[in-house]
């Protein structure tokens, strides 16, 4: 079935679509990992869209000046589009480790959640890395219950020895891996 979202790929200098991503959420489960598994909590708390004022880590500045680097090294960076809307934005390294890629960025705006978007961009994904021989892809996702089970549904699985590097620069992130079969 094909998709109703346009992927577009992105240039370094469109970087700023980041903006036009709205990442609030209401999460209700977050996850952790405990000896070695997945423990998940109730909670209640709206996570608010990036900020536009300062540059934060969670501000449009901020956000970009973080992934700006990965993709100067060559990391690609697509949008999903629902006619000249963003719906989503993505940016895979297909050469991140020797023979893995890593879903360096995934986010659905929040109008066009529950309607393939996320989907649409992790076949984009995998198919880049595919493309590039890798193995398989580290993902490095937020501890919501939404990402977590999204990537779990994709096929995705608890990394067992987490990346150092990532795991180091997003330490309450939790570190997934999807093995091409």
């Amino acid at each position: 079935m094909p998709s109703p979202f346009d992927i577009r790929t992105l240039q370094l200098g469109d970087l700023g679509l980041i903006s036009r991503i709205d990442r609030s959420e209401r999460i209700d489960i977050e996850y952790t990992v405990a000896d070695g598994r997945l423990q998940g909590r109730i909670v209640d708390y709206e996570v608010p869209t990036w900020s536009r004022d300062g540059s934060g880590e969670h501000s449009v500045a901020g956000v970009i000046d973080y992934w700006y680097p990965v993709v100067e090294r060559g990391a690609a960076f697509f949008g999903a589009f629902a006619t000249d809307e963003v719906a989503g934005l993505a940016i895979v390294d297909p050469s991140f480790e020797p023979n893995w890629a890593w879903l360096a960025f995934m986010y659905s705006s929040r109008p066009y959640r529950r309607q393939g978007v996320a989907s649409t961009m992790w076949h984009v994904a995998t198919r880049l890395a595919r493309n590039r021989s890798a193995d398989g892809m580290y993902i490095s996702a937020v501890p919501s219950g939404s990402a977590i089970g999204f990537y779990l549904a994709m096929g995705a699985e608890l990394a067992t020895e987490p990346h150092p590097g990532l795991s180091a620069a997003e330490p309450d992130d939790i570190q997934l891996v999807y093995r091409f079969r």
